[in-house]
């Protein structure tokens, strides 16, 4: 009978070792969730706010486009003036005419509803330099970029 027991009892430490190793496993993966939610969320709020304050903080200290909203068109102009396709520029100034002032009246409506400015008087500061931006693109309607 004593063997019985011993056979028992090493089964249940296996038993036991088994349930611990899976508690460990679930909370290594319960920590590995929570730190990939935390980048996610931190990407998400760095997409939604801070780029918003960034393109902000561009256009009140430039009084121009910020340079991430240019980009792409810029390259895209460069590869068609290299190419010999400069026919094709106006639809790339029109298509950038067109993601500006899409872009300037969404920061501006965000200006107007945020809490996140820091006065009114911030605030005014702020649209005034939008709208200026705004009506120098919407002036120039032949030119390909205003300045």
């Amino acid at each position: 009978m004593p063997f019985c027991r011993r056979a028992g009892a090493e089964g249940g430490i296996r038993l036991m070792m088994s349930i611990f190793v899976q508690l460990i496993l679930f909370l290594i993966a319960l920590a590995i969730i929570c730190l990939a939610s935390m980048w996610y969320t931190r990407m998400l709020v760095d997409k939604m706010v801070f780029a918003k304050h960034r393109d902000l903080e561009a256009i009140t200290s430039t009084g121009d486009i910020p340079q991430a909203w240019s980009e792409h068109y810029v390259r895209r102009m460069i590869r068609l003036r290299e190419t010999g396709k400069e026919d094709q520029l106006g639809r790339v100034h029109r298509a950038a005419r067109k993601s500006y002032l899409r872009r300037l009246a969404r920061l501006s409506e965000y200006v107007r509803r945020t809490r996140f400015v820091e006065n009114e008087e911030t605030r005014k500061h702020a649209l005034r330099s939008l709208h200026k931006l705004d009506r120098e693109w919407r002036t120039s309607a032949n030119e390909p970029f205003p300045r």
